[in-house]
């Protein structure tokens, strides 16, 4: 095939013997799929934390096989990237209560979801499909687009828990926050003071509520995601590339690592019901890694480079352009851009 029977269709590489609206169809689908695999990752964890994928064991054949060949290695490990779409059909019904808020009611996302598989069917078995087959996977995009970003704001809509010894797991990290929260009048707190740069490795707590549960944020209840942020401090940086070594063992219990823009923060999220025992463990263990990761002469990964370091693991390393690391309620958009 020559350049001369290339075109550029939607800022994809289209071949000329290829119908471009089954590449632009396929751009779609992946954007829903990946997506929706995302959701189901995050809400699952925050429901079961550590036995969220109890009912994916079917996957571990398709994994093994995919890591069986090393000479093509793929960072994939989470058990929904080997999951067919139906089965993540089946788990968005099998907890509806967690993605209602989310989505379309039920009988129109059943419905909508039936014509989305048989379109997926076409262009996964090299059909030219229906004329109308990517108007239809769009307008859906569009009926789903408002749930999705909910859903994706909802992550970076964590909270101050106050005072920061009413909970256990913040109280006990209080010592490592370098700039505390203080009530200066009745119900009223602000940060007030002078930071510790005498900590190498400040470490501040947060928690977050998923959308679907209502119970305040308690230790060892379904639903809560606690959320810690980790940072160099005086000029240093980590050493991030090491930091992600030294964790890796703890890294079954995350949701998510977030990397940031440069080498100075990193945030991690664990599920609530893990406990208090549990968390507290695994966050000092992070701690204490950091602190020998921690130098004063930082790396020069750029965001670039954080992108970059975050492609090369497991998809629950994000990088600063995942917008699960950035997108907040007050960031009004358009999430898949239809």
């Amino acid at each position: 095939m020559t350049d001369r029977n290339k075109t550029q269709v939607d800022g994809f590489e289209s071949l000329a013997d290829v119908p471009t609206q089954v590449i632009n169809t396929y751009a779609r689908l992946w954007q829903l799929e990946t997506w929706l695999r995302t959701m189901v990752y995050v809400e699952l964890r925050a429901l079961l934390a550590d036995d969220w994928g109890r009912d994916l064991t079917a996957t571990s054949g398709p994994l093994q096989a995919d890591k069986a060949l090393t000479h093509m290695p793929t960072p994939e490990l989470n058990a929904l990237s080997y999951s067919q779409l139906s089965k993540l059909i089946t788990l968005v019904d099998a907890h509806w209560n967690c993605f209602a808020i989310y989505l379309p009611p039920k009988s129109i996302w059943t419905a909508k979801m039936q014509e989305i598989v048989q379109i997926r069917h076409r262009v996964a078995h090299f059909r030219v499909g229906h004329a109308d087959d990517l108007l239809r996977v769009k307008q859906f995009l569009r009926d789903i687009d408002l749930g999705f970003w909910r859903f994706c704001t909802s992550y970076n809509d964590a909270t101050q828990l106050l005072p920061q010894s009413s909970d256990p797991i913040t109280a006990h990290f209080l010592p490592l926050d370098p700039l505390p929260w203080v009530e200066f009048e009745e119900r009223k707190w602000a940060q007030i003071g002078v930071r510790d740069n005498g900590l190498p490795v400040g470490l501040s707590v947060r928690a977050q509520r998923r959308p679907w549960a209502s119970k305040p944020v308690k230790p060892g209840e379904p639903g809560h995601l606690y959320n810690f942020y980790m940072f160099a401090q005086d000029g240093r940086g980590f050493e991030m590339k090491r930091l992600l070594e030294k964790t890796q063992p703890l890294h079954k219990h995350l949701v998510h690592l977030c990397l940031d823009s440069d080498v100075a923060s990193i945030r991690f999220t664990l599920p609530s019901l893990l406990g208090s025992d549990a968390i507290i463990t695994i966050v000092e263990a992070f701690h204490a890694a950091a602190i020998n990761a921690v130098r004063r002469v930082r790396d020069t990964l750029d965001p670039e480079g954080m992108n970059a370091l975050a492609a090369a693991w497991p998809e629950y390393v994000l990088g600063p352009k995942n917008p699960l690391t950035f997108l907040g309620p007050d960031m009004d958009c358009s999430f898949f851009d239809v």
